[in-house]
Formats: structure tokens, C-alpha cells, sequence
């Protein structure tokens, strides 16, 4: 069996960083992704979290800057690619056919499992496609997001604190494609370790009001030190997923899964004159990614 063949055969690990900077990676503590492979700097396909997954879905990943996805020491041009793309003598990983990348699994016999996340994945919503893609999805409403009562400390509705029970569920099969969307590096950017004080909060809802602002920010904005607690809180959250990643890791290990992570997208703090997602800037398209094998 060739090394692509070997990666085909593979069970699979999936996360998307919900709206992490690339430069949130480069100054977080993360040595639970650290493990998996170097950290990569990609562009994404998409500005907010939906058309990102549409094509991450069908394999277009965040490209990183050289083109390269190192898996065990090999130069990969894709991870994923569709036989529906166009012809290409490009060394790919694991080739695939099917709608998305989770049809080409689950027809050879993988089971599919999604949690997440935002509310792109909430999959009581008829109306959202992306839970839609899985065999079984499992939704955490992110009711910090949002919230009519503004921001709020998250806990159990954030997916990767049930990273032991997500883990264990893949044991039950055979082989798996596992995906995660994790949610904690999205505003409010709360974890159980990442809590909400009077000051954060009144920060976050002027945020909340400049991310809804979708045309330069002409409001008040954020002085410097509130973006850099801002920063630091998607930091923070970042190596809060960053060890709850490391659970899943370890009880999943035996499996030798390939494993990507990255951001879908990133996320604007005013320094083109608007601030959060859905729009292009660096900022919004530059991303954090990783990827190797457990070992």
C-alpha cells in the first residue's frame, strides 16, 4: 500500500476554529495542534462561516501560503480534491467522489459525526445545509453569540466541552470522519476559563454592534487596549480548545486518524476601518491551519 493509499484508508479528525485569527495562532500556546504538524498560514475560500464549510466540504481548504499541506513529510497540493474539479497532475492526498467529502466516506463505509457550533450547524433549523451533510450531528447552541441579552459565559454549549463524550462516540465505529466546529473562538470568545467581567461585556456589545455595521465603522470604535483584551480573549479561548483538542487526540490516538484543523476565516478588529467577518480584508481571509497523522 503507497502512502496515498494509506491515507485513504484512514479514519479522519475535521475542526474548524470558528473565526481565529492567524495571528491568534502564532501567539497562543498550543501544543496539542502543535503535535498534529506545523502551523501553516492559509487563505480561505470564504468570509464567513457558510460559503467557508460549502467549500471546505468539497475539499477546497484553506491554501496555505507555498501550496503545500505536509502530511508525514510529504508535499501535498490538496488534502481533499473532488473528481468533479478539474483534471490535475497535482499529488493529492485522498482523492474523493461524491457531493462532499463526508458522501465519499460514509459510502465506503466511515461513519460521518459533526458537532458544532455556530448557528450555520443548528440542525433543528431546516433551513441550514451544513448539518445536513452528516450521518449524525450533534448542535451546541452558541447563545453567547447573539443573545438578546447580550454576552454571556458559555460552557455546555460550547462543543469541545463534551470533547470526552465526541471522542468516545467515534470508538463505537470502525472508522470515522469526525467534525468539529468550534465555536469558542467566536465572539464572545467566553470558555470556562475565559469569563465575562462588567468591562468585557460592555466591549463585546459595542462589538456586537460594530460586526452588524456592515459598511465602515462611523460609531464609536475600540480604543487599542479594548482590541488587544479582545485579542487576547480569542487567545485564550484558542488554548482552552486547544486543550480540550487534546482529549479527543489522546482517546483517538490508537486510530492514527489524518487530522486538519484550522479557522474557516478570520476576523477584522478595525484594521481596514471595519470590524468582524463576512467581508473581504487580510485579516478576515488569512488563517490559522494544521495538519499531519496521530501518532
Amino acid at each position: 500500500m503507497n502512502s496515498r493509499q494509506d491515507l485513504a484508508e484512514r479514519s479522519v479528525i475535521f475542526v474548524t476554529l470558528d473565526s481565529c485569527r492567524f495571528t491568534t495562532a502564532v501567539s497562543a500556546r498550543t501544543p496539542s495542534l502543535d503535535s498534529v504538524g506545523p502551523l501553516l498560514r492559509a487563505e480561505s475560500a470564504g468570509t464567513y462561516t457558510l460559503p467557508a464549510h460549502v467549500a471546505m466540504f468539497n475539499g477546497f481548504l484553506p491554501r496555505p501560503d507555498d501550496g503545500v499541506y505536509p502530511i508525514d513529510d510529504i508535499p501535498y497540493r490538496a488534502v481533499w480534491r473532488s473528481g468533479s474539479a478539474r483534471p490535475t497532475t497535482d499529488l493529492v492526498a485522498v482523492p474523493f467522489t461524491g457531493r462532499t467529502v463526508m458522501d465519499h466516506y460514509a459510502a465506503r463505509g466511515w461513519r460521518t459525526l459533526g458537532a458544532g457550533g455556530v448557528t450555520f450547524f443548528d440542525n433543528t433549523d431546516p433551513g441550514n445545509l451544513l448539518p445536513s451533510f452528516f450521518q449524525e450531528f450533534h448542535y451546541f447552541p452558541n447563545t453567547g453569540n447573539g443573545s438578546p441579552s447580550g454576552p454571556r459565559d458559555r460552557t455546555a454549549e460550547l462543543a469541545l466541552s463534551h470533547a470526552h463524550e465526541i471522542a468516545r462516540r467515534c470508538l463505537e465505529f470502525d472508522r470515522f470522519f469526525l467534525f468539529i466546529n468550534c465555536a469558542s473562538t467566536h465572539i464572545p470568545y467566553t470558555t470556562p476559563t475565559v469569563r465575562l467581567t462588567p468591562g468585557r461585556r460592555d466591549v463585546l456589545e459595542r462589538l456586537y454592534v460594530l460586526h452588524r455595521e456592515k459598511a465602515a465603522a462611523t460609531g464609536p470604535a475600540l480604543t487599542s487596549d479594548e482590541i488587544s483584551e479582545m485579542l487576547d480573549m480569542q487567545r485564550s479561548a484558542l488554548e482552552w480548545a486547544d486543550t480540550q483538542l487534546g482529549h479527543v487526540f489522546d482517546t483517538l490516538r490508537d486510530r492514527a486518524p489524518l487530522v486538519v484543523v484550522c479557522a474557516d476565516h478570520g476576523e477584522e478588529f478595525g484594521e481596514g476601518g471595519r470590524y468582524g467577518h463576512a467581508h473581504p480584508h487580510s485579516t478576515v481571509a488569512v488563517v490559522p491551519l494544521w495538519c499531519g497523522l496521530l501518532r
